[in-house]
């Protein structure tokens, strides 16, 4: 920015006052407010740049570092008041500072030839996804991948083959979710697939089930079910009886279901169920986030299963259960996307029982989800929820739900320039 052009916010007239860099900012809302927030989304939220609110975890953090409410921070400044006078960094903060530092000279070195900091890059991206908004964790997951691309292709590449491989097949794995969260299922395919041919050169049967299971869900809400019970198929040859092979039978479960064939699917439901009594833990587990598959997701998955046959007995216990195990965002399985869907699950359900009022209770959370937060498979939730409350009779709670639920798709997570 120029040093003479006018902050637009609060927050850069205050960034301009201190001295700091946005890097600085997105710093000092990690250390002092505890949220991890990248350099170039705390850049667009501070330059005007986002016309969504951000999510509340962010606004509280930001609200205890700068001690402000974000409405204020976010909002035009107001000349004739004094900004807060600029403080010096407290010990601790001036360490972190230099940590980062360091982890980013360490993340750039090449050859490298340790992997432990790229380990702690893929841990720390897989806890943060099913958390944080897809926004602020797009930058950081390009940049490791630009790292690891260098390591394999260097001349000089690190002594570690298999690791980095391992490395780079989830880190493709991240991206694509990300791709596929975005609404591109054929970049999201394009990156998985690749990330495919990294896994057969690890050798890692965990991992290769894993990316199968990541190509079923792109199928999957891409309606292309035949395709994703192949995918669940081939990742289940791979791999047997750890997290990843329960996410190929849950996957498989729901792909039957929207098939419309309930034996198949309530087979692949009780085979998840048996899996969950006797799980192995892999590698990825010890990842977590992201790469490790829950029962509590497993849970989410068999609500959408009886989604599309919302007339089996089980369908209502189920899609309860599943609300009730996303109930708690402070547990480690929660994740805000596997939440909303449990939530649609339960209100379809409602709906074809004629309980409109309860489908809009069970909403409530759901439509309430800022922008940067209705990633694809939200918005392919709620779009479920308006078919099947389009032949509901009309009434004014039908229309004013039609009408929230219009609002809310036609609002989706976008990324800013």
């Amino acid at each position: 920015m120029s040093k003479h052009r006018t902050p637009r916010t609060t927050l850069e007239a205050i960034r301009a006052d201190r001295g700091l860099t946005w890097g600085e900012v997105a710093r000092a809302i990690r250390v002092d407010g505890g949220y991890t927030i990248s350099e170039a989304h705390v850049r667009r939220l501070g330059t005007a740049a986002l016309d969504s609110t951000p999510a509340p975890g962010l606004a509280r953090a930001m609200e205890r570092v700068f001690q402000q409410p974000v409405e204020v921070l976010l909002g035009p400044p107001d000349p004739g008041a004094m900004m807060p006078a600029p403080g010096l960094p407290t010990d601790m903060e001036a360490l972190e500072m230099a940590t980062e530092k360091m982890r980013r000279l360490g993340l750039n070195l090449t050859p490298l030839e340790d992997y432990r900091l790229l380990d702690d890059e893929v841990r720390d991206l897989a806890r943060a996804y099913p958390v944080q908004a897809l926004p602020e964790l797009i930058n950081p997951m390009i940049t490791l991948q630009e790292i690891v691309t260098d390591a394999i292709t260097s001349p000089t590449r690190p002594g570690d083959g298999q690791r980095l491989y391992g490395i780079a097949a989830i880190t493709g794995g991240l991206l694509a979710k990300a791709s596929h969260d975005l609404g591109n299922a054929r970049s999201a395919g394009t990156q998985a697939r690749t990330a495919l041919i990294f896994a057969d050169q690890l050798g890692d049967p965990a991992v290769t089930a894993w990316l199968n299971g990541l190509l079923s869900l792109i199928s999957y809400w891409d309606n292309r079910s035949r395709e994703s019970l192949d995918y669940a198929k081939r990742g289940l040859a791979a791999s047997s009886s750890t997290s990843a092979s329960l996410w190929l039978h849950a996957s498989a479960a729901r792909a039957w279901g929207r098939l419309g064939n309930a034996d198949e699917a309530t087979a692949a439901v009780h085979a998840a169920e048996t899996v969950v009594e006797h799980l192995e833990r892999s590698d990825l587990d010890d990842y977590g986030g992201i790469l490790t598959f829950t029962p509590e997701r497993a849970a989410y998955y068999a609500a959408d299963t009886y989604a599309w046959l919302p007339e089996h007995p089980e369908a209502e216990r189920v899609a309860s259960a599943a609300v009730e195990a996303f109930s708690d965002p402070s547990q480690e399985s929660w994740a805000f996307g596997d939440a909303a869907g449990a939530a649609c699950d339960l209100a379809i359900v409602r709906i074809h029982r004629g309980e409109l009022e309860g489908a809009q209770e069970a909403l409530a959370g759901v439509l309430d989800l800022p922008r940067e937060q209705r990633i694809g498979g939200i918005i392919k939730s709620v779009q479920h929820v308006s078919t099947a409350l389009a032949p509901a009779p009309p009434s004014g709670i039908r229309d004013q739900l039609a009408e929230q639920l219009e609002a809310f798709t036609r609002a989706p997570m976008v990324l800013q320039p």
